[in-house]
């Protein structure tokens, strides 16, 4: 039996004993109240036909409104109205009480009788109800619970969903909180961190798993409202201390598995986990990081430089590739990986793809300015960029900024970023095409790459990952599959271009397979824009 359905047995139950009462006493009301010296907590009413209710303006009564037979007993049956009262401990009495009776000389033993048995049947109530209550709710928080959870996903029709994300959230170092500062704390830190995960995502299943762990699951919910809800509840988390929280997340809205989603977000949550206390060990400190890299790029220690692109068939320079490489001041330009990933980590990687794309823009403008041959550039955004709040709208407000022509812009995004599924990859893709800016989807045909991509994102070029070029003369299997990807290309409308093309023998097989266009050491490596302007814009 469902909790609705107890709760209308109760209903009747009382109805049943107040009409009972109501009938004995030919009165034109009953009622059962619970009151405390402050406010009436409960009311059951029942009425003679053809009389007005009155239960919600009792309800509402303040203490010094209270009629007579509500303030203290009434006992005298020659009165119109009268009660008996039960105490139920913490100054809480149940009273119950007949009003304008009619029918003269009853005695009160109907009401003695019932009352110490109706007041019982309410406490169970209330000890079923919170009972019910804390199988399906954290104590602590209040928070939906585990036993929620394994319910939901009984009873969930996943085909009916639109949409779904999951959000994994941890707290850091909850042991240490109550170790050093007592499990009262602690308690304190797990209670405010569900009240936030609460305040923005209302309305959305919250639920607290284990005794540090957080999970969220939002139905139907847009991407874009579910990564607003993400950015902004972890602003607040680290308003509170930085660092408080690792959050995890995933997003669908075709195929729905929500284990599978679940998992994901689990395993983004342990990952982003494992960066914290690999940088907390390491003593990095992300506002430093912060700081110095803005003062590196105002400083112009960050120099973007262009790899070209050529036309397969005529092999041509059709276009260019940003890369960024880093100024030392004793070694000069040097290739920043390991700046690249502790940015990545750090999540701070998107100041620097912004400045790249930013410093691209300028370099479009200035050619247009010069009148010379205008050539589309493309700037490959991190992961974490990707995952940049309002990452469209910060792309169109810089092309707005230099006036330049979205033509001549293309963003490169990768499927091999762990850290979104498909269909979050497909959105935020979308978003950057509303900016009328290319979308090239990179390294297809590495590891984690796969063809439902194809399906799923709205793309304007694809670039081979350059694995399947770099074997693509002796193995047979690499070009199989670069043929069909570059027909399926084909007939999807988009652009097909081959990375790390190294040697004549691979730039005839990709012109052989019908290739658009290639990029590698065989043409050129990277090199600074003024020398790229001289080689090949002259």
């Amino acid at each position: 039996m469902s909790e609705k359905d107890k709760l209308r047995s109760m209903v009747e139950l009382m109805n049943d004993a107040l009409r009972t009462v109501r009938d004995y006493y030919d009165s034109e009301y009953a009622y059962y109240v619970e009151r405390d010296d402050e406010e009436i907590t409960m009311v059951y009413e029942w009425c003679a036909e053809n009389i007005p209710w009155q239960r919600d303006r009792i309800k509402m009564l303040s203490p010094d409104q209270f009629p007579k037979w509500l303030r203290e007993e009434v006992t005298d049956t020659t009165e119109d109205s009268y009660s008996v009262f039960y105490p139920m401990g913490d100054n809480q009495k149940a009273i119950l009480a007949v009003v304008n009776v009619h029918r003269g000389g009853c005695d009160l033993s109907l009401l003695r009788s019932l009352l110490p048995y109706i007041s019982q049947t309410t406490v169970l109530q209330k000890l079923q109800r919170q009972q019910e209550y804390l199988s399906y709710h954290d104590d602590l928080t209040g928070l939906l619970n585990r036993n929620s959870f394994v319910g939901y996903l009984s009873e969930v029709n996943q085909e009916a969903l639109k949409s779904l994300g999951a959000v994994s959230v941890d707290v850091n170092g909850l042991k240490n909180f109550n170790k050093e500062f007592g499990r009262e704390y602690g308690d304190e830190v797990v209670i405010r961190v569900g009240e936030v995960l609460e305040e923005f995502f209302k309305g959305f299943m919250v639920y607290r798993m284990t005794g540090d762990e957080y999970l969220i699951l939002a139905e139907n919910i847009s991407y874009e409202g579910f990564m607003n809800r993400i950015h902004n509840s972890r602003d607040k988390l680290d308003n509170i201390s930085l660092g408080l929280v690792t959050m995890g997340y995933a997003w669908e809205k075709l195929d729905i598995n929500i284990d599978n989603l679940v998992m994901d977000a689990g395993n983004m949550m342990r990952k982003e986990k494992r960066k914290y206390y690999k940088n907390l060990k390491k003593g990095h400190h992300e506002p430093i990081i912060k700081q110095d890299l803005l003062d590196d790029i105002e400083q112009g220690n960050f120099i973007v430089c262009l790899k070209p692109v050529l036309e397969a068939e005529s092999e041509e320079v059709v276009g260019a590739e940003a890369v960024v490489r880093y100024h030392h001041k004793d070694l000069g330009i040097v290739d920043p990986g390991r700046y690249l990933t502790l940015l990545e980590e750090t999540k701070l990687s998107h100041y620097l793809d912004l400045y790249v794309f930013e410093e691209v823009c300028k370099t479009l403008r200035r050619w247009e300015n010069e009148d010379r041959m205008m050539l589309p550039i493309s700037v490959n955004f991190s992961g974490a960029t990707l995952r940049y709040e309002s990452v469209g709208d910060k792309i169109l407000k810089i092309i707005e900024k230099y006036h330049v022509s979205s033509e001549y812009l293309q963003v490169e995004v990768s499927e091999t970023n762990q850290e979104m599924n498909p269909e979050m990859l497909a959105e935020t893709s979308n978003k950057i095409r509303k900016a009328n800016v290319r979308v090239l989807l990179d390294d297809f045909g590495a590891k984690d790459s796969s063809f439902s991509i194809l399906s799923i994102m709205e793309f304007d070029g694809l670039k081979l990952d350059k694995g399947i070029t770099s074997n693509i003369v002796g193995n047979s299997k690499s070009r199989i599959v670069a043929k069909a990807v570059i027909d399926i290309c084909r007939r999807l409308g988009a652009s097909v271009y081959a990375c790390g093309v190294e040697t004549q023998d691979q730039l005839n097989v990709m012109q052989e397979l019908g290739c658009d266009y290639v990029q590698g050491n065989l043409f050129n490596k990277a090199i600074t824009i003024e020398t790229f302007e001289v080689r090949y814009m002259q």
